[in-house]
């Protein structure tokens, strides 16, 4: 989560699905067999194995599929401004139909020791505004005042993010209790987000299985949207929390982007494109409607480009996001 006064740049990720047609697609994956409604894929399942068929096979660290080329190095200035840093990565998803669900595998493939990056799900209500939930590596969790110190603290740490568009959105913790959760509206460049965080301490080399889905109503009739995780090695399912948001916003949207990003207000500052600490993670094609529909993915880096450090590699059941390599992996 980013702080307050944090938060300017990373909110351009917002408007990443608007910009698709000025960025550099790369290929695309992942049809299913249809039948009417998108198919349902072999060896799919519900998030948090819960139905929706056979269950999916998880990704592993380590997984073996030919990389993709580095990304081109983009110019060193943008409107006057520094445009030195990691090369975000975004896998786009086309989707047959509207769905109730999304679901979706993480397998974080390392555990940078100083640096942050966000691993996020990015969607849209079909007549509502833009979500993410994901983990993050080093994201900055604010810490509540204290009578002996109101000014508020920092602590970057591990988390899991769960943010929807929208400054009145009721709002509840799930299994993580206050002060380790937090929920916290956060606003910048015209966009006012109402926001979920909690610490999460995952493991490098470990997949989870993440879930948004309808949670039931308010009695405004509101819909709530509740996002869990799952650990697949413990196979403890944690409940991050809910939100709700006004019953016309209808169905999540027909596109959704899977988004790697380094969280750039973390300091200090990058000034040269060897900085940055690598991190790679491998996104599982995602599902929705519990293993009932499957999308077509298709990957692109950010644009205009940054530094040459960021890579796609195509697996059977999903794909690689490798950022920072210009630092050696």
């Amino acid at each position: 989560m980013r702080t307050l006064a944090a938060l300017g740049s990373w909110l351009f990720v917002a408007s990443a699905l608007a910009g698709c047609q000025d960025e550099f697609p790369l290929g695309s994956w992942g049809e299913r067999p249809t039948n009417g409604q998108g198919g349902t894929a072999p060896g799919a399942g519900g998030a948090g194995g819960t139905s929706g068929g056979t269950m999916r096979a998880d990704p592993t660290c380590g997984e073996v599929g030919v990389p993709g080329p580095v990304n081109a190095a983009g110019p060193l200035t943008t409107m006057g401004q520094s445009n030195i840093g990691t090369t975000n990565l975004y896998t786009d998803w086309s989707w047959p139909a509207p769905t109730d669900s999304l679901e979706w595998d993480l397998l974080p493939e390392s555990d940078p020791p100083h640096d942050g990056y966000y691993w996020a799900h990015q969607f849209s209500f079909v007549n509502g505004l833009t979500g993410f939930f994901g983990l993050q590596a080093h994201g900055g969790f604010q810490l509540p005042p204290t009578t002996d110190d109101p000014t508020p603290k920092v602590d970057f740490t591990k988390m899991a993010v769960f943010w929807i568009g929208g400054s009145t959105l009721p709002a509840e913790l799930g299994d993580v209790p206050y002060p380790n959760a937090r929920v916290l509206v956060v606003s910048g460049r015209g966009t006012e987000w109402t926001t979920i965080h909690a610490k999460y301490e995952w493991s490098a080399c470990t997949a989870y299985r993440l879930r948004i889905e309808k949670d039931g109503t308010d009695p405004n009739g509101n819909v709530w949207y509740g996002a869990w995780i799952e650990d697949r090695s413990s196979l403890v399912l944690t409940k991050v929390g809910r939100m709700a948001v006004p019953p016309d916003w209808g169905q999540f949207s027909r596109l959704s982007t899977t988004i790697t990003t380094r969280i750039d207000d973390k300091p200090p500052s990058v000034t040269t494109c060897d900085q940055p600490e690598p991190a790679s993670a491998i996104f599982g094609t995602p599902s929705g409607n519990e293993g009932q529909l499957w999308p077509v993915g298709s990957n692109r880096f950010q644009s205009p480009l940054r530094c040459p450090s960021s890579r796609f590699t195509e697996l059977p059941e999903g794909v690689r996001h490798e950022i920072g390599l210009s630092s050696g992996l």
